[in-house]
């Protein structure tokens, strides 16, 4: 029965490790570096809800962008931000001629377009571009991301694009969200690439217009607290293809969560919407689970000379996975926290999904159920 236990686990482990590094390439080799259609008008939607500290920056960083100055726009949604953001905004319409500003100042009543969904809507229901991108407040953009996503759209059964989200590091505990965020934008890509919507990080995703429509918008879609993977899903559902774009052309660099209180927060909130996965939600878990059936299996049965082989599987095989996207986006650097990053994200898997007892979720000064 022992030996039974090992050897199912090590199964559904290894078969966890080759579903992510095959879909991952998988995916990757879809990728349209160049393309001989004509460049699409692009608008770039940014909600903002008090984000007077970072608003600049992500439109600075907007503006620099290599994609002509005629052919995108910039819209920011100020949704009833209680600091100074609106006064940042206003200081800043007059510098970029391609940006708008939409202000929101009520509560919406429509319950699907509560918090940024709702916020989206209005930037999308005021944008005049083919293919839309989103980004948040808090984040800033390569030179060539408008560019990158826009190519892939050259496909014209291409619905939607996502690509990855760098997180900016110093310190030890940004250095394991850094590692995770990557580790979790690794896995959604393998998903796609092998047909199955896991995720996706809605500060760097871009959908085709009629795309977005053929799905009724956010209005249309059942509000959900990760609104890009239900966005994914529709979309998914519709019969469009998606692209999952690694390339260090197409990088969004975030913040990390400053203390552990709003890393707990983002992570419950991730997790309660990662529910709407379904049957998805309940393989990856059980993958997860593989590993601490072989941990548990051994200490009871006092093989404690198993452990650090169980613990240097995981640090191979998460290795195996993440690894490719250190190197194609330019990151060698963090190989190093990443194998340390390997002990953080287990222990994580095991702690977190207690937090889905709790159904109310708190995000950006808001109460969602």
């Amino acid at each position: 029965m022992i030996a039974f236990l090992y050897s199912f686990s090590a199964l559904l482990y290894g078969l966890r490790i080759f579903t992510f590094v095959f879909g991952a390439t998988r995916e990757r080799s879809k990728i349209i570096v160049n393309s001989s259609t004509d460049l699409p008008f692009i608008s770039v939607i940014v909600p903002a809800r008090n984000e007077e500290s970072n608003i600049r920056t992500c439109i600075e960083s907007l503006s620099k962008s290599k994609y002509p100055l005629d052919k995108f726009e910039i819209i920011v949604v100020n949704d009833r931000s209680t600091d100074s953001t609106a006064k940042v905004l206003d200081s800043l319409i007059s510098l970029y001629t391609n940006l708008k500003i939409i202000t929101l100042t009520e509560n919406r009543t429509n319950k699907n377009l509560q918090g940024k969904p709702g916020a989206l809507q209005a930037g999308i229901d005021n944008s005049k571009g083919e293919i839309l991108l989103f980004t948040d407040a808090d984040c800033t953009v390569d030179t060539l991301w408008i560019t990158t996503l826009a190519r892939q759209f050259s496909n014209p059964k291409v619905g939607l694009v996502p690509s990855f989200t760098v997180i900016k590091a110093n310190t030890t505990f940004e250095q394991m969200q850094a590692i995770e965020w990557l580790m979790n934008h690794t896995m959604a890509c393998a998903g796609v690439g092998i047909g199955q919507p896991l995720g996706c990080y809605g500060n760097n995703l871009g959908v085709r217009k009629t795309a977005y429509e053929s799905v009724g918008g956010y209005a249309n879609i059942r509000f959900s607290v990760t609104e890009d993977l239900t966005l994914l899903q529709a979309i998914f559902a519709q019969g469009w293809e998606v692209r999952y774009v690694c390339s260090p052309d197409s990088v969004v660099t975030t913040l990390p969560c400053s203390t552990l209180r709003e890393y707990i927060l983002q992570h419950h909130r991730w997790l309660r919407g990662g529910v709407d996965l379904g049957w998805r939600a309940v393989v990856f878990v059980a993958f997860s689970a593989s590993l601490w059936i072989c941990i548990t299996t051994a200490i009871f049965n006092n093989h404690y000379w198993l452990l650090p082989i169980i613990f240097g599987i995981r640090v191979l095989g998460d290795f195996a996975v993440i690894a490719p996207t250190l190197t194609i986006l330019k990151r060698k650097k963090q190989i190093g926290w990443a194998f340390l990053a390997v002990g953080f994200i287990t222990v994580l898997e095991l702690v977190m999904p207690i937090s889905l007892l709790k159904k109310e979720v708190v995000w950006k000064g808001q109460t969602f159920r």
